[in-house]
């Protein structure tokens, strides 16, 4: 099973591939942040969204979880 994790702002945020799925299922790959999934699904475009953050949607997935700390932190601020 591979993994790519890293942190920002403080945050780690970790990709890794789930055991044991059948090839072609929707998702073989678990997103967590600060070890917590996050839920995300696919448009038909390709493109990644967050099923508690459907305000922005990218290519990539480590990206958009970014995005997803920022809208947060910015969040808690106000």
């Amino acid at each position: 099973m591979s993994s790519a994790q890293e942190t920002y702002r403080g945050h780690r945020i970790e990709l890794r591939e789930r055991a044991g799925l059948v090839a072609g299922a929707v998702s073989d790959t678990k997103l967590t942040i600060d070890g917590a999934e996050v839920p995300y699904g696919r448009l038909p475009d390709g493109k990644y969204y967050l099923k508690n953050y459907a305000y922005d949607w990218r290519d990539d997935l480590v990206d958009l979880a970014r995005k997803y700390i920022d809208y947060q932190e910015n969040a808690q601020v106000k």
